[in-house]
């Protein structure tokens, strides 16, 4: 029959009935449990202990650099001769690259009116993903509205300007698009004209 007998401490441990002081037990749970010196920041034989033969305290971490293989290039961990190779692949992609198209912008209730129109014809609520795409890249396809001239854009921008200025000065929204609209932009911002009353 196996009798085993369980200790309440651990062998070396003082407390024990069998502690005898000097033993090899007793020396050794010393060495683990007791500091004179006060709290430790690691256990005993940790790596970075400072009594610890070839500790790793003098060791400089530098971010993504492991310090063992320092030869290796940073965060990835390639070696020179693969850092090498991964740098001639992508030159040789970058040489061959194809710029992709600038797609136009879409007004959305025309792009909403597409949509509409083809759930219709397709007599369903829900399109898949390839039939959306394809309403869209009709949509691009067709011609765009010429750009505003430079004298156009320019007239926007100082009608916007002569709004602001307006409502900077109070002036309800309505009643500051309406006056713009009946003095002009250039009016109302070379002579600060306020709306007429009752506009």
């Amino acid at each position: 029959m196996d009798t085993r007998i369980e200790y309440d401490f651990p062998p070396g441990h003082p407390g024990r009935a069998d502690y005898t002081p000097g033993s090899l037990d007793a020396t050794d749970w010393a060495r683990h449990h007791v500091h004179p010196l006060g709290q430790r920041d690691f256990p005993v034989d940790h790596p970075k202990a400072a009594d610890t033969p070839g500790n790793e305290n003098a060791v400089v971490w530098t971010a993504g650099v492991d310090p063992r293989n320092p030869h290796r290039e940073a965060f990835t961990g390639r070696t020179p001769e693969q850092a090498a190779a991964v740098k001639r692949l992508s030159l040789e992609a970058s040489r061959r690259a194809l710029e992709s198209p600038v797609m136009q912008p879409l007004d959305a209730i025309t792009a909403a009116a597409a949509m509409n129109a083809k759930r219709k014809e397709l007599g369903r609520d829900i399109l898949t993903p390839a039939e959306h795409a394809a309403v869209l890249a009709e949509l691009q396809q067709q011609p765009r509205a010429a750009q505003p001239s430079a004298e156009e854009q320019a007239a926007a921008a100082r009608y916007r300007e002569a709004l602001a200025y307006l409502t900077g000065k109070g002036v309800p929204a309505e009643m500051a698009a309406a006056t713009v609209r009946s003095l002009g932009a250039e009016t109302v911002l070379t002579r600060g004209h306020e709306p007429p009353e009752g506009a």
